[in-house]
């Protein structure tokens, strides 16, 4: 039965399910606290399953802008500018493409977001990362939300739910798409239904401040709940010609995705956590080094399938050819006496050939010497896994490092150093067989702190070292010398973290 491990972190605690299947099969608190996090790690130290982590905070932010539609690296490119130019100070960031335009130039209309304050997040994730659990991604209930109002006609919907350990969160679409979500502590409201009251009318004015809502458009406001709460919200809340209430039970809804759950109030985290165990989003805030481990996960899953299915079909073609063979017992004898027949007369052959050619058989120095020969050939090229091997034990030491290309060079030479082998006779001695790499690439994950990037990359070159290649730096991620200048390479470089370097083998013969 297929396991994972969902994670649910607001600013003061992380809700931990490890689900066997469909099935809750334990559930644990941990404060946001030195012990909390040490409880943490104790308790993912037996866990192998894959992680999905799910973050309500305060601190994630929107913005909506129009760009050109690109592709490639062109595209990426782009968007790095964006990230750089918004969210510099974090690394949880992402851009969702909302729409293209239908007229004019055809612009990507796009919703980018992130978290803005990543020291509520990193300690947690530092923890899995060193106990090397296969995280999935990073995503955050407004993600989450999108599936919950696809079959929800009107255009314009405020969908309102409550998290008892995060808050009253309020997300708003547009034609099913999130244009942006915003969150109450619960510590703010006294309670589920105080807080809707008191948030309702201002997230309205909110929403016409920004323009989200025109004017004399009505606002159909979704609000999920316990059925007690509801009830009162339907006596309570004001009527309004400009917005239409609809109250949806959590039991109602978790009758309509299968979920197994009973609802003694109206926070509806576990709504959320069953979406994105059976729906996870593709895009999220998590980056390559986040799911390291959870792509290796994948690759040793794959594998194992893969033997699984060769090792089924190994068995059933064995059996059909058993089968094969004891239907067919009687009609293979006389085959076997035809075969023995055509070795005799082989052999017949093979000694009429002996007998002609039997004056022209090479000596035994002959055969030592062509030996060393080829021996000796084999050393002029060798084979690329001898020298890309140990560089890619090293650069999976160092995920922050992206490869971009690979190139390499074989050179030999004589003693004289002229490049062409001493010659005894016919076999080439005393050679040296030289390999040149060329490796470029560029760091991830290190935005414009410098410094890191450069021990980061010393590391790697001194872990070369120590595999036995010579390595030299040819470009710097960063312009260090006295002569150059910082800003003026930051504004031309469109990717200041790229380097490259050349590393060198020597194997003597």
């Amino acid at each position: 039965m297929r396991s994972r491990l969902l994670l649910f972190l607001s600013a003061n605690r992380m809700l931990v399910q490890l689900m066997a299947g469909k099935k809750i099969a334990s559930q644990l608190e941990f404060n946001n606290s030195q012990e909390g996090r040490e409880a943490f790690a104790v308790f993912l130290q037996p866990i192998k399953s894959p992680a999905y982590l799910l973050v309500d905070l305060i601190e994630e932010d929107f913005r909506h802008e129009t760009i050109p539609h690109l592709i490639g690296r062109n595209r990426n490119a782009l968007l790095q500018r964006r990230f750089d130019q918004y969210y510099r100070g974090t690394q949880f960031h992402q851009a969702t493409l909302l729409q293209r335009q239908k007229t004019g130039r055809r612009d990507d209309e796009m919703l980018f977001s992130a978290l803005t304050n990543p020291a509520l997040i990193t300690p947690w994730l530092d923890i899995m990362h060193a106990q090397k659990i296969p995280l999935a991604g990073i995503y955050s209930v407004p993600q989450i939300s999108a599936p919950l109002v696809k079959n929800h006609e009107p255009d314009h919907l405020l969908l309102i739910s409550w998290e008892k350990s995060a808050g009253l969160r309020q997300s708003y679409f547009i034609e099913r798409r999130l244009q942006i979500s915003r969150l109450t502590p619960f510590h703010a409201v006294s309670s589920f239904q105080d807080a809707v009251a008191k948030e309702l009318s201002r997230t309205y004015q909110y929403l016409k401040s920004l323009s989200l809502l025109p004017d004399g458009q009505r606002l159909d406001v979704r609000i999920l709940g316990h059925g007690d709460d509801l009830v009162e919200l339907q006596k309570n809340l004001p009527e309004n010609s400009d917005m239409h209430y609809e109250f949806a039970s959590l039991d109602e809804v978790a009758a309509q995705l299968k979920i197994d759950c009973r609802f003694t109030d109206s926070d509806a985290s576990q709504i959320f956590l069953h979406e994105l165990a059976v729906r996870p989003p593709k895009a999220h805030y998590a980056n390559i080094g986040h799911t390291h481990y959870f792509t290796l996960w994948q690759l040793r899953n794959a594998l194992g399938w893969l033997s699984g299915t060769v090792l089924a079909a190994s068995m059933m073609w064995g059996a059909a050819n058993i089968m094969l063979n004891n239907g067919k017992a009687a009609a293979a004898e006389p085959l076997r006496i035809q075969a023995q027949h055509t070795s005799e007369e082989a052999r017949e052959i093979t000694q009429k050939f002996a007998g002609v050619f039997s004056g022209t058989r090479a000596s035994s120095m002959d055969m030592k010497t062509s030996v060393l020969i080829m021996r000796k050939l084999d050393q002029y090229a060798p084979i690329p896994q001898t020298f890309l091997k140990p560089i890619s034990a090293v650069l999976n030491h160092f995920p922050k490092i992206e490869l971009d290309n690979i190139g390499w060079q074989t050179k030999t030479s004589g003693p004289d150093g002229n490049g062409t082998a001493a010659v005894t006779g016919s076999i080439p001695y005393r050679y040296t067989s030289g390999t040149t790499i060329t490796l470029k690439a560029n760091l991830r994950g290190f935005a414009s702190d410098y410094r890191a990037a450069l021990a980061y990359l010393d590391n790697f070159q001194r872990e070369l070292n120590a595999t036995g290649y010579q390595s030299t730096v040819i470009t710097k991620p960063l312009d260090i010398d006295p002569s150059g200048s910082i800003a003026d390479q930051h504004e031309t470089n469109e990717k200041s973290l790229d380097f490259s370097m050349q590393l060198v083998r020597k194997i003597p013969a």
